[in-house]
């Protein structure tokens, strides 16, 4: 016997056989929020003035009861579309109150998301609770009630659902992660960029995947185009997790009978020696701990700087223009510092600075300058300029002579 099913998680939808409506058809927003109101809480009697002030809220209105009455009236002749047998009425009333008629046989999808969850809870081994878990990532089509999700009746309800599938994801991945099941991971993290793109969980799985599977390019491309998405696009930091996942892109993979002419050609066309060197955080790292070993042998001053960027009105700085300012930043500490100084970015808002053979005094003047520079050549970004610096290392204690 057909059944009415009915998709709230992502595109809404109705359908019984082959007939089916969707959101998309020219009906007001009061009646598809009505019927998906009762969607949403089938397993109870609603009132009718809680519907009105869900439709109407605090607006007046001369006679909220008979637009009450006029909308439902619209609801049900839409649904007698769906062509439901006996003339079954999908939407009931009794005593002043509405509902879903609980005698007709309905399947609605996060009504199953959440026993497919419930049962994973209970499941027995894991290879029964991924199964589950697997089941619930595919019949999660997007989040609840997508194109109302702003709402505030849907958001506590999208929140729920949205954190639940991201928990399902979670637990997926790290199991298929250790089993290596890595065909699989990549598919569920893919799946899960189109409903979440921010969650960098999922994008340091996706990366370690393509890494075990050899598909070296596409997990450089992945991470280049992540670390653009989180700092450049939406003023975020990904995870230090994340980040340290940069010294496994840069390994290439290598002939053990390299030609060394080959060789030394990759290695003199890395950088063009003009302005001051930028790399990804994760290798700074590797050169501080480089340059510090040297500076402690020698003797010779080396300084950590940190330059932040900051709001002159003391509110959040717009993405864009946080866009803006980092990337005419970048250029005026490459074009301010010597080709063998390097820096990096830090965070969406700081930038990391490691000035070599350099005195306290010199690494303020540096600074200044840079300052002096970036006010002079960006005066209407309305943002402000802070720094710290220190001696980078720690001193080695003296040796007793012997």
């Amino acid at each position: 016997m057909e059944k009415l099913k009915i998709t709230m998680l992502g595109e809404f939808s109705m359908s019984y056989g082959d007939n089916v409506i969707t959101e998309q058809s020219k009906r007001s927003k009061k009646m598809w929020t009505l019927l998906q109101f009762m969607i949403a809480n089938h397993n109870r009697e609603i009132s009718q003035t809680e519907l009105i002030n869900l439709l109407w809220g605090d607006k007046e209105s001369e006679n909220p009861v008979g637009a009450l009455k006029t909308s439902l009236h619209r609801l049900r002749a839409c649904l007698d579309g769906l062509g439901l047998p006996d003339g079954a009425e999908i939407i009931v009333n009794s005593m002043g109150t509405y509902s879903l008629n609980s005698r007709i046989d309905c399947e609605i999808d996060f009504d199953e998301f959440d026993a497919l969850y419930k049962k994973s809870t209970l499941a027995q081994s894991e290879k029964e609770r991924t199964t589950l878990y697997l089941a619930a990532i595919a019949l999660y089509k997007g989040d609840f009630l997508q194109r109302s999700r702003s709402d505030g009746w849907v958001v506590p309800i999208n929140n729920y659902y949205h954190s639940l599938y991201l928990r399902i994801v979670h637990e997926t991945i790290d199991i298929l992660y250790k089993h290596k099941y890595y065909t699989e991971l990549i598919n569920v993290c893919r799946k899960a960029f189109e409903i979440e793109k921010l969650d960098d969980r999922i994008h340091l799985y996706y990366v370690k995947g393509l890494l075990d599977i050899g598909e070296t390019a596409a997990a450089k491309q992945h991470y280049t185009y992540v670390m653009d998405l989180f700092y450049n696009k939406n003023g975020i930091n990904p995870s230090p997790d994340f980040v340290e996942l940069y010294e496994k892109t840069v390994k290439d993979d290598h002939n053990y009978n390299a030609d060394f002419g080959v060789l030394k050609g990759q290695l003199d066309s890395i950088d063009d020696g003009i302005g001051a060197y930028y790399c990804e955080f994760a290798f700074f790292k590797h050169i501080y701990q480089l340059e510090i070993r040297d500076a402690v042998r020698s003797g010779r001053p080396t300084n950590l700087c940190l330059l932040t960027a900051v709001s002159k009105s003391q509110e959040e700085i717009d993405i864009k223009q946080l866009n803006r300012i980092m990337t005419r930043l970048s250029d005026c500490i490459s074009s301010s510092l010597r080709s063998r100084d390097v820096y990096s970015r830090y965070s969406a808002s700081q930038f990391v600075m490691l000035l070599t053979n350099t005195t306290k005094d010199q690494a303020e003047m540096v600074l200044d300058r840079i300052l002096k520079r970036f006010k002079r050549d960006n005066p209407k970004l309305g943002c402000t300029l802070l720094y710290k610096f220190d001696r980078a290392g720690k001193p080695r204690p003296p040796q007793e002579a012997k």
